[in-house]
Order: structure tokens, then sequence, then C-alpha cells
């Protein structure tokens, strides 16, 4: 019996506060004396009053001082664990020496030094929050020091990731206003620079073509195949390397080798088009901005033909679910049905079962820039239409004709 209780004594200390531990340990090495005791409660008092004022609580509440002193003990805790490296008697010794709401500021500093680093690595990624509503967050969640620390190891990755994009494209001409505009992901721009710089910036500056521009970057990845074709082999300038902060030679050395193993092997490989090449790199691994933004890109087009056949081109909504019917259907594929062709597509669902490999093959056809929404179309239509299409005691077709006619391209009877 004794020993569960020790157990449970045991559990509770170890889910403690760590500024509970460090007190407790104070105590109990006499770090502190009641003097010092009562100085400590009197200013967590106080600062309890500060934090529900700085958060927009009222301090006349006791909930409110309640969360507030929650609040304080956690800062306490962060800042204590994290400077001393969880060592009690470090600890301990600070407790004695620094005002309580000394360390609690200390805390704050802490997670307001986290919120001034960026969330991720993409150019001009705004925290929503505002600082006290991040730091309300992180109090609310109480971020262990193990947390934290690999969160601020990732945020200053992102910075340093933002940082070393950001001088890369100075050096290639690169526009950084657009790159915030365009929201830019840090790894592409680096890889993209990184490219550029190594295997042809000369070609693409002298044509006057904006390497950032997606004419631009397929031009280098033209130039890249030309010189394999003519030397059997692709030349790699690696000598910037030496140029750049030593912080950043690393990563520009393993993104090469990255880009001399993974990339260029499918840029020049001739059994498949230049488009095609260019088409499965430039949007996983690289960045480009379009010149038109809201047109479809020459080399979609290209790729998309089969797609362009089938539907004109069309983005009206309407037009693309009464094709994607006739896919899931297994029917002759058109964007305009008459009511008879409809029920012989909805009979064939019935009959057969919806081909839903169908429609997202056929989706795949789409220009790369348009398949993510064209698959929310259908799914939404299709999870709110099955019950309709499927429903046997529907015998005269009239509830589903009746559904399809407001969201399909159906004629209307004369």
């Amino acid at each position: 019996m004794t020993s569960a209780k020790n157990t449970q004594s045991i559990a509770a200390y170890d889910n403690a506060p760590y500024f509970e531990k460090a007190f407790r340990h104070a105590v109990q090495h006499s770090y502190v004396d009641q003097t010092r005791i009562d100085a400590i409660v009197d200013e967590a008092a106080t600062g309890s009053v500060q934090i529900a004022d700085y958060f927009g609580e009222s301090s006349h509440l006791r909930k409110n001082l309640e969360v507030s002193m929650t609040r304080m003990v956690s800062l306490v805790s962060l800042y204590l664990e994290d400077t001393t490296d969880a060592e009690l008697d470090k600890a301990a010794q600070l407790l004695k020496e620094k005002p309580f709401r000394a360390l609690s500021r200390g805390g704050s500093q802490m997670l307001k030094a986290l919120y001034c680093l960026p969330e991720d690595d993409y150019f001009g990624s705004p925290r929503l929050d505002s600082e006290r509503e991040f730091l309300k967050k992180c109090l609310s969640k109480k971020l262990s020091v193990t947390k934290y620390r690999q969160t601020l190891a990732d945020c200053e990755r992102f910075k340093k990731n933002i940082d070393f994009a950001t001088l890369l494209a100075k050096k290639v001409g690169a526009s950084i206003n657009q790159l915030y505009e365009h929201h830019a992901p840090a790894e592409h721009v680096i890889r993209t620079a990184l490219l550029l710089l190594a295997y042809g910036t000369k070609k693409i500056l002298a044509n006057k073509t904006h390497p950032y521009n997606e004419a631009g970057l397929f031009e280098t990845f033209s130039a890249i195949r030309k010189e394999h074709e003519f030397l059997g082999d692709v030349t790699c300038k690696a000598n910037f390397i030496q140029e750049l902060p030593l912080a950043f030679q690393d990563e520009a050395i393993s993104v090469l080798s990255s880009i001399n193993k993974d990339d260029i092997p499918k840029i020049v490989n001739q059994s498949v088009t230049l488009e095609s090449a260019f088409s499965d790199l430039k949007d996983r691994k690289y960045f480009y901005i379009r010149d038109q933004l809201n047109e479809v890109s020459r080399f979609d087009q290209g790729l998309a033909a089969d797609w362009f056949a089938l539907t004109g081109g069309t983005e009206d909504d309407v037009l693309l679910l009464t094709l994607f019917l006739c896919t899931a259907a297994g029917v002759p594929q058109k964007t305009m049905l008459k009511r008879n062709e409809a029920k012989k597509a909805i009979l064939s669902i019935r009959e057969n079962g919806l081909m839903q490999n169908a429609v997202l093959n056929l989706i795949k056809k789409a220009p790369h820039d348009e398949v993510d929404q064209l698959r929310s179309l259908w799914d939404d239509f299709i999870d709110e239409a099955t019950p309709f299409l499927l429903d046997d005691s529907d015998e005269k077709l009239n509830e589903v004709m009746t559904y399809l006619a407001d969201r399909c391209n159906i004629q209307k009877p004369q």
C-alpha cells in the first residue's frame, strides 16, 4: 500500500510544472528562506494581475487571476528548465537570486523570440495570430521545453532557408518582391537559382529571358539537353559556392548534388519529350513565375491536348460535371446530354456501378494546375449525387433527373 502511494506521489511530481519541482528543491535544500518565499508569493500575485491585464482579461475576477497564475508558472517553468538544462540546483539558485517576475519575463521573451521567426519556409507567410494570441495559445498548451526547442530549431531553419533563397535570388536577378507576392517556397527558389548558377545562367541572361519566368526555366532545361546531345555530358560550374557565406555552403553542395543525381538525368533523357520532363520537375522541385497567371501555360496545353479536345477548354462546372457523369457511367463522353442519354447513363451506373477510376484518370489529363480543383469538384458532386443515382426505389428516374437537371447540362424537354 505504501509503495502504491509512493508511486502515485512520484508520478504527480513528474507531471508537475518545472517551477514546482525547482521550488520544492530550493526549499528542501535551503536555497531560499521564508523571507524569499514570501517575496516570491508577493511577486507572483502582482505578476498575475499584470498578465491578466496584458491579455485583456479583468483582474477583478478570481478565475482570471487563477488562469494568469497558471500562465505565469508556465513562463517561469519554461525559462528555468531551458536556462538550466533541467538541473535543479541551478534552477534553485536562480529562484534565490532573480526576482520571480524577471523569470516570468524570461519565459515571455523566449516565446516572443519564437513568434518573430517564420512558421514555414515560404516567402511572405503571415502569422495569423497577433503576438498576444500566439502567447496565449502557447501557454494554454503548456508548451514543454522539448517542444519549444524543436519548434525553435524548425523556425530557425525556415529563416535560414529564406535568407539563403533571398541571397541566391539576388545573384540571378530575380525580384524579391515577386517571390513574396507569389508565396514562393524557399526550397524551390534555392534549387532553381543553383540550377541557373551551375548550369546555364549566361545563356538565359544573354537572351534576356528572365530566369524565374516559366519560359526562362524551360530554356535552361533546353540548354542542358542540347549540351548533353553535343558533348555527351553536362558542364557544372560550382566555383560560385566559395563566394557564398560559409553557413550556406554545405546546403549549396547538397542541393547541387541532388540536382546532378536526380534531375539532370531526367532532363537529358531522350526517351521522353523535354516538355514532359519539364512538367514533371517544374512544380515539384522548381519555382517560376508565369507571365500571365490566369492562363494555362503552353507546356500544359501541349500535355493536355486530349483534355482540351474533350472539353473545348471550358471551365464551366456544369459542362465538366456532365462530362464526368458520362465517364462514370461508361457512356460516350459529352458535355451536353439529351434526356434519354442522361437516363441511359443513370441506368448504366445502376447496373454496372460507378466508374470512379475512369473519372480520376480523365482528370489527370487536365492541365496540372487544375487537377486538384477538378478532383474537389467531382468529389463534392458525387458524394451528394450517389444516393440519387443508386436509388432503386426511384424507378421512373424522376428524382434523380430533377437533381441532375440543376447540376449537369441536360436538355430540357421542348
